[in-house]
């Protein structure tokens, strides 16, 4: 029987420590400011990336890898009878999911492709593409992996507050939070996905305010599963101490099974929030 090989995106945020850890393989978006186009992680740090986007004039934009992108890499990392478990940006976010989708069309029927939408970005995709490395890592069989993704997705539970809309509004990805957008000064909204799409959540005057409620949360999400074990993620842009004082809320209020998992986020997913973004991502297990 062949092995089974977890592939992303570079719109998981995940840390190289973790990525190399689990054995995950990461296909990366590219980011472009004006005519220079940069793989995100491979020719372009999330540093050098925050650094430009604060100085340069034009909004940068992403794009998705293109099929072949995709192949290449599943042919690097299969040999005949392999399966991938492909794990990608929320198909309403990004192209990335289609992609997936039809370079798993373009393979040798002897290396099957699984292409899974997480409904999902940044750690919310982390999650999912840790829980199928784990689940490989596990040694269980294809089907009963695949299902516990798709529980992990459909229980996934995301909260973040941005420092402005402005981001998600010009990229288009602003989702179901529009009506937001104009409201009062220094009202800081927290935000959700809803099947994929940015939502919002509750309007908070403040950011300090904004993050205790998300703290608060931690409590209210503990309250719906008080015999459940925890898995919880953290990611943020430029937000390190902010990301750090709740992850320490996390580790004192939940049950949480494993390490917190911290992601920074990168040029995918920094494109669309810009910097100072704390997002919070919780499942029951």
């Amino acid at each position: 029987m062949g092995k089974i090989h977890v592939v992303t995106d570079s719109g998981s945020d995940l840390s190289l420590q973790v990525r190399e850890e689990l054995g995950i393989h990461v296909v990366p978006l590219t980011v472009q400011f004006g005519s220079e186009i940069f793989k995100d992680g491979e020719e372009i740090s999330t540093a050098e990336f925050f650094s430009r986007l604060r100085t340069e004039a034009d909004m940068p934009s992403t794009c998705q890898p293109s099929p072949a992108d995709f192949v290449a890499m599943y042919e690097k990392i299969t040999e005949p009878g392999d399966t991938i478990i492909s794990v990608h940006l929320s198909s309403k976010m990004s192209g990335t999911y289609q992609s997936a989708v039809l370079a798993s069309t373009m393979l040798d029927s002897d290396i099957q492709v699984k292409v899974v939408d997480s409904k999902s970005a940044s750690m919310g995709l982390g999650l999912v593409a840790v829980a199928a490395a784990e689940g490989v890592r596990a040694g269980k069989d294809l089907d009963t992996i695949l299902s516990e993704l798709q529980q992990t997705i459909d229980d996934l539970q995301v909260y973040f507050v941005v420092d402005t809309l402005e981001y998600l509004k010009k990229n288009g990805r602003i989702g179901m939070a529009s009506a937001l957008v104009g409201t009062m000064l220094n009202i800081k909204p927290i935000l959700t996905l809803v099947d994929g799409e940015v939502a919002p959540f509750e309007k908070i005057r403040g950011k300090a305010k904004a993050l205790r409620r998300v703290r608060e949360l931690i409590l209210e999400f503990q309250a719906k599963f008080p015999e459940k074990k925890i898995r919880a993620a953290m990611s943020h842009a430029t937000t390190q101490e902010e990301a750090d004082q709740i992850v320490k809320a996390l580790s004192e209020t939940l049950p949480v099974e494993g390490d917190v998992i911290m992601g920074e986020i990168g040029p995918t997913i920094g494109v669309h929030t810009g910097p100072g973004i704390v997002a919070l991502f919780l499942y029951s297990i």
